[in-house]
């Protein structure tokens, strides 16, 4: 997850991994920032991106991984796997730190794990800056030395439950989940105040690949770029809305969610297991969901579990119940005309009836399936507000845009508007980037 430029081994390294995708579908660098952010005061601490806001794929990578090498063993696999991710092909995620000399200029340190690559002239996707009221540059980075020691020592922990598979780097391991996204999400959660934290670690169930002797299949999360750039982004992975009330809410990465009218953001962010606690852990697993006023249900589906589930629950109470899935969804609303009637989107852009699974036949957004993490109804009636990730082929040289939404008719299986930016509108200023 790490190196920007590509050596002829490398590329012939990633020949062997037919099931790979190529760097153009994880990475997105095409910033440059030399003084960070210079709307905050110095000194700053920055992590950066140079991804898109798109998590790793690992359950369906791994697979094809056991698929191109079906007489390798779990330890091979693992082997392919850290190679591929050490590659650069899927990103890398490190740390700036930018302050003032004596004369007024802004200088930059920079901190990273398995590249050497992270200075301020690295390009970049996705930023977040935090200044540092309390501390100087030089006690930051008193604090940043200190915490990187720890945490290599802390890798190294972690790849023994990795069987020792990984790569030696700087008195510390790189593995496949103590990787860059790992070390800079950590380092960065540790020097700035907690309300600042990003989330850098996606939901994922290790014993979906992984036997369940190994210590390793307890493990239920995956350090990731992508989704620190989720994070930062604010991609919206569920939503829902309450026609009574005027309002809906958005799932962000990890447990939080905001809750918007058509004016802008109401509140926010807060945890969703404060509105739905018999959620649980299930929370950071969530990837579809969907509100029917006249059931007062909320209807959540989960992904990267080993055994996915359905999970309808009733605000405020410990009513649940539990359903078994085999398929992924990434978006949900209900039907237009009938609430009681779930509409699940797939990964192919396809719509299914959520009680019977059955294909309603409609493909009017198999063309954004790959950008798709969230619907809703909202306040035009008839209506799906479809949400999608940030534009993945951004090239302005000063900024990056967030999160974007197309408007889709159900009955006529077409999509009615054009992809527009979320921060554009009045009132949703929250999702302004940096």
């Amino acid at each position: 997850m790490n190196r920007a430029v590509f050596t002829a081994s490398t590329l012939f390294t990633l020949a062997f991994f037919s099931g790979a995708a190529n760097a153009d579908e994880y990475r997105n660098g095409h910033r440059v920032g030399l003084e960070g952010n210079q709307n905050l005061d110095y000194p700053q601490v920055c992590i950066r991106i140079n991804r898109q806001a798109n998590r790793i794929p690992l359950l369906e990578t791994y697979q094809q991984f056991q698929h191109d090498y079906p007489d390798d063993n779990m330890a091979q696999l693992l082997e392919r796997m850290v190679q591929w991710a050490d590659s650069g092909i899927v990103g890398h995620t490190w740390v700036d730190l930018f302050y003032k000399d004596d004369e007024g200029k802004v200088q930059f340190d920079g901190y990273g794990f398995g590249s050497d690559g992270n200075q301020a002239n690295r390009e970049f996707s996705f930023q977040k800056c935090v200044h540092i009221e309390d501390k100087n540059h030089e006690q930051i980075k008193q604090d940043i030395e200190l915490k990187e020691e720890a945490l290599y020592v802390e890798s190294k922990e972690i790849a023994k439950l990795f069987l020792g598979i990984g790569k030696d780097w700087n008195g510390g391991k790189y593995t496949l989940y103590g990787n860059c996204a790992w070390f800079a999400g950590n380092l960065f959660n540790d020097i700035v105040p907690k309300n600042e934290h990003v989330n850098f670690a996606q939901a994922f169930d290790w014993g979906t690949v992984i036997p369940k002797w190994y210590p390793l299949s307890k493990y239920q999360d995956l350090p990731d770029p992508g989704y620190i750039a989720e994070s930062i982004s604010r991609t919206i992975n569920s939503a829902g809305w309450h026609d009574n009330e005027g309002s809906g809410y958005g799932k962000l990465t990890g447990d939080t969610f905001i809750t918007a009218d058509e004016n802008g953001l109401l509140s926010g962010p807060r945890h969703i297991t404060d509105y739905y606690p018999e959620l649980g852990d299930y929370a950071n697993f969530v990837s579809a969901g969907y509100y029917s006023e006249s059931q007062n249900k909320m209807h959540f589906f989960t992904y990267n579990l080993k055994q996915d589930k359905e999970i309808t629950v009733t605000p405020y109470s410990s009513d649940v119940t539990f359903r078994n899935i085999d398929q992924k969804f990434v978006a949900a609303f209900h039907h237009p005309s009938d609430d009681s009637i779930g509409m699940l989107v797939t990964e192919e852009g396809h719509i299914l009836i959520a009680d019977s699974l059955e294909d309603t036949g409609n493909k009017g957004l198999e063309f954004y399936a790959k950008d798709i993490t969230a619907a809703s109804n909202y306040f035009e009636n008839g209506k799906i507000l479809v949400l999608l990730r940030p534009d993945g082929a951004q090239y302005d040289d000063d900024k990056s845009e967030g999160i974007r939404f197309i408007k889709y008719d159900v009955e006529q299986d077409k999509v009615l508007t054009e992809p527009e930016v979320a921060e554009k509108l009045s009132g949703f200023d929250f999702f302004k980037l940096q």
